[in-house]
């Protein structure tokens, strides 16, 4: 096990450094001037020339991209050419919030969907199983901002029960949770039944009936663990998704997170902060595929790593 988390490790550190060349490409192959952003379009051109040479950016790539990556292995990830302040610690400052919403959107996912998807296999083609699964599908139907504008103007406006928006206490959690846990649990309810109805169908199961194992114990030890792993997986992109992709709940309830920074970064392409948070994202992202590897061998034992 220690092996494989090592040898898993060492291959993260060959993506990262394989992530950090691609954006950076990326970055640059985009038609326009940092420079020329910060000063604005009706600066002169030897202000704008004065900009570009002070950050560097009259240098050739490779050596722009070498200094990046100094910069990195000393853990400077560049100063903000908007703001002017360290890239760290403006991602430090932002991580915990995005991280706080991405954990409270897919435990809201879970919390609807593993239990309804259970209850979907388990009354499979009966009244339960056809209000739910149409149910599911308006939910999934629904633009996430548009049932996240809803839920503020009933719970937040007419009836004051949650915050208007913003970072705090838990509060301010529920109502982006439920919205993104609304919208997202048809995938868990819709994965998770046909994979159950799928181990339904095998000998084991029908032996373990025959033998006299009551209904939940067949649900709980023989099928629901067997039908597991496939969640599990679809779990850990969905939360690798959310880390990255929370913009839109962000923007809706005013959330001052990761997304929001990487989205203002873009639009005023402030490159330091455009690659920190791609790097920020893609270390969250293999550590939680890593994290996910590592739970197959407890759902099923199976599974050895070696």
């Amino acid at each position: 096990m220690f092996a494989y988390i090592v040898r898993r490790l060492g291959s993260t550190l060959v993506v990262l450094f394989g992530i950090t060349i691609v954006s950076f490409l990326l970055i640059y192959a985009i038609p326009a001037d940092p420079a020329r952003i910060i000063v604005g379009p009706k600066a002169p051109m030897s202000v704008v020339i004065a900009v570009r040479h002070q950050l560097g950016l009259d240098q050739p790539l490779y050596v722009q991209y070498w200094r990046y990556l100094v910069g990195l292995l000393h853990g400077n990830l560049g100063t903000s050419y908007t703001y002017n302040l360290p890239v760290s610690q403006m991602i430090l400052q932002r991580l915990w919030p995005t991280l706080e919403l991405a954990l409270g959107c897919w435990i809201a996912e879970l919390i609807i969907g593993v239990p309804l998807g259970i209850y979907t296999a388990r009354h499979a083609r009966k009244l339960g199983d056809y209000v739910m699964s149409i149910l599911a599908l308006i939910f999934l139907a629904m633009p996430v901002f548009w049932l996240g504008l809803i839920l503020l103007y009933w719970f937040a406006f007419k009836i004051p029960i949650f915050p208007l928006g913003g970072f705090g206490g838990i509060q301010y959690l529920i109502l982006p949770s439920l919205t993104y846990g609304l919208t997202g649990a048809a995938f868990y309810i819709r994965l998770l039944k046909s994979q159950m109805l799928e181990v339904l169908s095998q000998d084991y199961v029908r032996t373990a009936r025959a033998k006299g194992a009551s209904e939940r114990r067949v649900t709980w030890r023989h099928v629901l663990r067997n039908a597991l792993i496939p969640v599990v997986t679809y779990g850990g992109v969905d939360f690798s998704y959310l880390i990255s992709g929370v913009v839109l709940i962000e923007s809706v309830f005013s959330w001052n997170g990761l997304g929001q920074l990487a989205y203002t970064a873009i639009q005023n392409l402030d490159t330091p902060v455009i690659l920190g948070t791609v790097l920020v994202v893609a270390v969250a992202v293999t550590l939680v595929n890593l994290i996910v590897d590592l739970i197959y061998g407890v759902i099923d034992p199976r599974i050895r790593y070696e």
